[in-house]
């Protein structure tokens, strides 16, 4: 597949989507090291997924879909699937 085109602003708010799901998931880590697993863990694990299917849908939809006419149909088939699964 093709590389995904995001501009500078798209890119910057991604990233840091991304940083707060890894300091979630770090944070996640300590519980589970420390076992000290509560209702609270599942809240975090949940807003990690979700967090993580956001920047899935953010990627497609400011990247994918605003190039539809320079993708072939299998390119087009894949990134389908992909939302399909979210």
């Amino acid at each position: 597949m093709r590389v995904i085109p995001l501009d500078e602003k798209d890119r910057r708010e991604l990233s840091i989507s991304v940083k707060k799901i890894i300091g979630q998931l770090q944070s996640i880590g300590l519980i589970i090291e420390n076992n000290k697993i509560d209702d609270q863990t599942f809240t975090q694990l949940l807003a990690v997924k979700g967090g993580a299917s956001k920047i899935c849908k953010e990627i497609i939809s400011r990247g994918v879909l605003t190039q539809l006419d320079k993708y072939s149909s299998e390119e087009l088939d894949r990134a389908l699937e992909i939302i399909f699964k979210l």
